[in-house]
């Protein structure tokens, strides 16, 4: 996997660079729906990262958040080119490029760029998760009420029963404390690298999720659906953590309890 590893990067840097140069020069150009926007520079940056990839790994198909779409029996690269739209747009700089790379109904290459940190997250199956490619690992917090935890909230959160205020309230009421970036991805990356002890969201999709589970499994934790299910990379939900506090964390989120 050295090489999708190394070409991952590459397009993530790409496209990390030439979001950097914009920042601040964004608008809105859609509403996917109330809370869920595109401006022109998502599909710039997806068509950066496909071009890349593409090129290189044509035998692969591609799975991405704007669009670009081809199928494949030997497994798909899963891009989000910019995780955390509303902060790009509200010049918050909080926001990542993600590539995930799935093979056999499993994540095996995980590759997240924050482009105003400088921080590049990066995986593959058995080769261990680095950050600025220095080894990462997850906490050693073994108990909830200790734990640092991130979530946030679904885009149908107005209109949608699972919108994850109940779970929430559980994790203000029974973890240290709650955090909220508006992107999954780094939320995930977070977990690596112990600054988090545990994420989980309700209703994504594969491309916010699929390379931040694995760089998470590579750095010794834990991931799921929040149903306790062997995680999904085509599915919507992610539970991950340092492994310590798994079945605490599964407990504080079903949905059904009494």
């Amino acid at each position: 996997m050295d090489r999708e590893l190394n070409a991952a990067i590459e397009a993530a840097l790409q496209a990390g660079g030439f979001l950097r140069q914009n920042f601040g020069k964004a608008n809105a150009l859609r509403h996917k729906s109330v809370t869920e926007i595109v401006t022109e520079l998502d599909g710039q940056a997806e068509q950066i990262i496909a071009e890349r990839l593409q090129s290189e790994f044509p035998h692969y198909g591609f799975l991405g958040e704007e669009g670009h779409r081809r199928e494949s029996q030997k497994g798909f690269w899963v891009v989000d080119p910019i995780d955390g739209t509303t902060n790009y747009i509200r010049h918050i700089p909080v926001f990542a490029v993600s590539i995930g790379l799935v093979i056999g109904n499993e994540p095996v290459v995980g590759v997240v760029y924050q482009p105003m940190t400088n921080e590049l997250f990066a995986a593959f199956s058995g080769g261990g998760a680095t950050l600025n490619g220095q080894p990462i690992r997850v906490s050693q917090v073994d108990s909830l009420g200790k734990a640092l935890l991130g979530s946030g909230f679904p885009y149908d959160a107005w209109t949608s029963q699972r919108d994850n205020l109940l779970q929430w309230g559980r994790a203000v009421k029974s973890a240290f404390a709650v955090y909220c970036t508006g992107v999954a991805a780094l939320g995930l990356c977070d977990v690596a690298a112990g600054r988090l002890d545990g994420y989980w969201e309700l209703h994504l999709h594969p491309w916010d999720i699929d390379a931040g589970a694995c760089i998470v499994r590579e750095a010794g934790g834990v991931v799921t659906q929040t149903n306790g299910k062997r995680f999904d990379p085509l599915g919507h939900t992610v539970l991950a953590d340092n492994g310590r506090i798994h079945e605490a964390l599964l407990t504080m989120v079903e949905e059904d309890q009494g």
